[in-house]
């Protein structure tokens, strides 16, 4: 669905900080962007929604999404950063109806139909109590809860999430992970900056392993944990346990310049 084609991306006196990055997005996948601190993680996210420069190429489907307007680009790509500064005391309503803006009438205007869209994603996204409260007066996980219902309104094909779940509590953190694999059984695709392997593992069938700008490793969670080169670059060993139920989960062990455990 989404290829990325030797795609870099340079600030002002910082060249390279994507750089070379190939690597394919299928229809329906649930990809975790694992990577140390100022990796390119959030960067690559950013040039992907189209709010940074880029070289290289980014196909979707085949075709060169350079030339995309922000309404078509809407209608394909939604993008969730790690932080959203609200400096207008809009509704949680309002915020989400922007989620919707590539539908609205010339006037703009949301149909009947749009508005009891937007209900339901404050709905789905747990967050119908939030609709009348301004976003300047909510906490970092309400507003989570807003920009992640936008999102649903958005309806697109394609989702780009930093770090997803870093403001929400544990059970809200549960009901997100339900949320995503809703998404996915609906045939939605997934992007998600992670730096929880548990939850990268739950959720994701594959990783990239970004360092320095560059794609290093692609595979499967356990794959990539038992690399030499994944460890390397984390700078831990996983152990897997089992737990009661039988379910898995990872945890992580210390390691020195050697491999040798801490």
């Amino acid at each position: 669905m989404l290829e990325l084609l030797n795609v870099g991306v340079d600030y002002p006196r910082r060249a390279g900080v994507v750089s070379g990055l190939r690597a394919r997005w299928d229809a329906g996948e649930v990809i975790g962007l694992l990577g140390p601190n100022g990796s390119g993680k959030s960067t690559l996210l950013k040039a992907l929604a189209g709010l940074s420069a880029y070289t290289g190429q980014v196909l979707w489907k085949g075709k060169d999404v350079v030339d995309w307007s922000p309404s078509q680009r809407a209608r394909h790509l939604s993008y969730l950063p790690q932080q959203v500064q609200f400096n207008q005391p809009f509704s949680g309503r309002e915020v989400v109806t922007m989620g919707i803006f590539a539908r609205l009438n010339r006037w703009g205007q949301a149909s009947a139909a749009e508005r009891e869209r937007v209900e339901q994603c404050l709905q789905r996204a747990g967050a119908s109590h939030l609709g009348s409260r301004p976003v300047t007066a909510m906490s970092g996980g309400e507003v989570q809860r807003i920009r992640l219902a936008q999102a649903l309104a958005q309806d697109a094909e394609a989702w780009l999430l930093d770090e997803p779940t870093s403001a929400l509590d544990l059970h809200q953190q549960l009901e997100i992970i339900d949320l995503f694999g809703q998404l996915q059984a609906e045939g939605r695709s997934l992007l998600l900056v992670l730096h929880d392997l548990n939850l990268a593992r739950r959720l994701c069938s594959r990783w990239w392993v970004i360092e320095g700008g560059q794609l290093k490793l692609q595979g499967s969670p356990d794959e990539l944990m038992e690399n030499q080169q994944f460890q390397r670059i984390f700078q831990v060993k996983m152990e897997i346990f089992q737990n009661s139920t039988g379910e898995t989960f990872c945890w992580p062990r210390k390691i020195d310049s050697s491999g040798s455990i801490c």
